[in-house]
């Protein structure tokens, strides 16, 4: 593979670097200290980049972008506000699957208020008792007089509690398991309840408790045929890990920027900190993480806009950028001494945001597990 960005993408990546820069960065601060939730306005301004829908054919609304050019931007959005990223990136994933599983019908009734920001997406899989093992889903949904009738708890769902449309994967006959499930689109109004949860970063970007007790869903708001519900959330989790590597890489290089830019200020025994060889040590650490993790994403977004399978490619490179891009956020904070345990300075937060990803889309365990399988073609989850 050409490990090169075209000139396109060079284009983009830069022109969204100083939008990002001049019109979004000057808020993150307050916002994130008042834990105020990312505002419609705020995503509508990032519209015209094809943060929303830029996966999508021309026809549909969208920009056509290829995997690793809208990868690209979602690693620099990342690297100025990770909440603001949670938000979009979820959204446009609602749209996504609406276009690719829905019917004309569907897609002209919800993805328009979803491409122009008037809607937000969330994605409802997870629930209390089931995480890795999605084939034990809990949430019901049973047919009665057309229209499906839902009772059951989502939790931890991005967006779950300023999202206006949803999708959420529900079983229709338990007795056959994965075959039994569906994606059902659900609205706001549908009279669900969403309870928030407070957690420990990403704190402007929401994660819900969403309770449904018999919610009353259109029978037409079935997305494609029940028994390919679950199939279809899993199809999505190869791109979604691919995105994770440059999730880790914008987060990463906003650790290296901030701990270059302290060495080279701060003053000790008459001489920057960055003249001391430790110090130097830890930055030359974090630049190669971040370039090692930037390349493995890379390779699964290059397989992915090739149509080509990259299942392990994809788990490597979630697995290797969540991991090490705790590392240098740590050692972004011990170059920072005392001060970056403190929220005057930002590596604190860095750290916080990017905890997450060690669990979200498959924790880092089961990634080793499907890593292993893939290669001994034997599987560890019998």
């Amino acid at each position: 593979m050409d490990m090169e960005l075209s000139e396109e993408q060079r284009m983009i990546k830069e022109t969204v670097r100083r939008f990002l820069e001049k019109e979004v960065r000057p808020l993150v601060d307050e916002q994130e200290k008042a834990v105020r939730p990312i505002s419609k306005e705020l995503v509508k301004k990032l519209i015209p980049f094809g943060y929303l829908g830029g996966l999508l054919p021309e026809e549909a609304g969208g920009a056509e972008l290829s995997y690793t050019t809208y990868f690209l931007m979602i690693e620099e959005l990342s690297r100025v506000w990770p909440s603001l990223r949670a938000v979009v990136s979820i959204s446009n994933s609602v749209l996504t699957h609406i276009h690719d599983y829905g019917t004309e019908a569907q897609r002209k009734r919800f993805m328009p208020s979803l491409l122009c920001g008037e809607s937000i997406g969330f994605f409802a899989l997870t629930e209390p008792n089931v995480g890795s093992d999605t084939s034990s889903i809990e949430t019901r949904a049973t047919l009665v007089d057309g229209r499906w009738i839902l009772n059951g708890t989502k939790m931890f769902i991005t967006n779950g509690v300023e999202g206006d449309i949803g999708i959420v994967i529900a079983q229709t006959d338990k007795s056959k398991g994965i075959n039994g499930t569906a994606a059902l689109l659900v609205e706001r109004k549908m009279g669900y309840r969403a309870r928030p949860i407070e957690k420990m970063g990403l704190v402007c970007s929401p994660l819900a408790e969403l309770i449904f007790e018999d919610c009353e869903v259109p029978q037409e708001n079935l997305l494609g045929k029940v028994g390919d519900g679950l199939r279809q959330g899993l199809k999505f989790l190869n791109s979604a890990r691919a995105m994770v590597a440059f999730i880790a890489a914008g987060v990463a290089q906003a650790c290296v920027d901030a701990a270059v830019e302290y060495a080279k200020n701060r003053v000790q025994f008459g001489k920057p900190i960055g003249a001391f060889q430790l110090i130097q040590a830890k930055i030359s650490d974090m630049v190669t993480l971040t370039s090692a993790m930037r390349l493995l994403g890379l390779q699964a977004s290059d397989l992915l806009d090739k149509g080509k399978p990259c299942r392990r490619e994809a788990s490597m490179a979630k697995l290797f950028a969540t991991e090490n891009v705790l590392k240098i956020a740590e050692e972004a904070l011990q170059i920072h001494g005392g001060y970056g345990y403190t929220k005057e300075f930002p590596v604190e937060r860095y750290y916080r945001d990017i905890r997450y990803f060690t669990i979200a889309e498959g924790t880092n365990e089961m990634q080793r597990l499907m890593i292993a399988r893939d290669v001994l073609g034997i599987s560890a989850f019998n």
